[in-house]
């Protein structure tokens, strides 16, 4: 496990999230984050081997390394820390693209007449309308991982696009951010606890509170690589703690079949 030194000068910045606040630094081209609420690190890096057992592109999601952190002082710390994405391209979360088009994400999410399908449809019809990309499927498919790992915190700033102001295009940034996920806030999860019972207190964002109904967004085909992802979290000398228990429940879950690549859900 890496060893990363925040120096005296290294700006904190606090990252904002549902549960409360979570301390990060820029140290060179890493971004550093903080265990603050249990085990975000963990569960960060543990759905990092997800997705690099799934069909997506390397370029679609950001990898996380565990790492202790020593701050200023002495003091240290677990947490985990990712390479910077954005490069020269300027970040717009989901909320201020809405923003800088003197609206906002409320009137959709907020309002109860609509469903699901309805809500997620018109945000992303206002998304094409803002930036020109038809993101419906990239988005569905993120919510549906979303599902599996049980991340709390996919609020409206927490979906990320990158502007590139010379070329005047945008893109949807890759998937980042999946700390509070797994169960790994300790505070709201208590250790010890049953998971089936932890289970049915987590709530889903942002199209509704329910896992389920997101999930059912998606309808693409199958991208998890089960029996590799499988392998990879047993041969895997990282302690997840209990993220692998959330995460092996997870995964045998009958409502998950469909993400499951053909072939890769046997052995179970």
């Amino acid at each position: 496990m890496e060893t990363i030194h925040i120096p005296a000068d290294a700006i904190r910045i606090i990252s904002t999230s549902s549960k409360g606040d979570q301390s990060k630094w820029r140290v060179g081209d890493k971004w550093v984050k903080q265990n603050t609420r249990g085990y975000e690190g963990q569960a960060e890096v543990l759905a990092s081997l997800v997705l690099t057992h799934s069909t997506l592109k390397q370029t679609d999601y950001v990898m996380y390394h565990p790492c202790e952190i020593i701050l200023p002082y002495g003091d240290k710390s677990m947490g985990c820390y990712s390479h910077d994405f954005r490069g020269k391209l300027q970040e717009v979360t989901l909320e201020r693209l809405f923003e800088a088009n003197f609206t906002s994400t409320d009137s959709i999410l907020n309002d109860k007449s609509l469903s699901t399908g309805e809500k997620f449809e018109q945000i992303m019809e206002q998304v094409q309308k803002f930036t020109g990309l038809d993101v419906r499927v990239q988005i569905a498919q993120l919510l549906a991982f979303d599902a599996l790992i049980l991340n709390v915190d996919r609020h409206t700033n927490n979906i990320l696009f990158l502007y590139n102001p010379i070329e005047k295009t945008w893109q949807l940034a890759p998937i980042f951010d999946n700390g509070l996920s797994l169960l790994s806030d300790e505070k709201d999860y208590t250790q010890g606890k049953p998971l089936t019972i932890l289970k049915r207190k987590v709530k889903a964002k942002p199209f509704n509170s329910s896992f389920s109904k997101q999930l059912a967004l998606y309808t693409g085909p199958a991208f998890i690589k089960k029996q590799a992802l499988l392998e990879a979290i047993e041969s895997s000398t990282i302690d997840f703690g209990r993220a692998k228990q959330v995460l092996l429940s997870q995964l045998n879950d009958p409502i998950f079949k469909h993400l499951f690549v053909e072939g890769s859900e046997t052995h179970d």
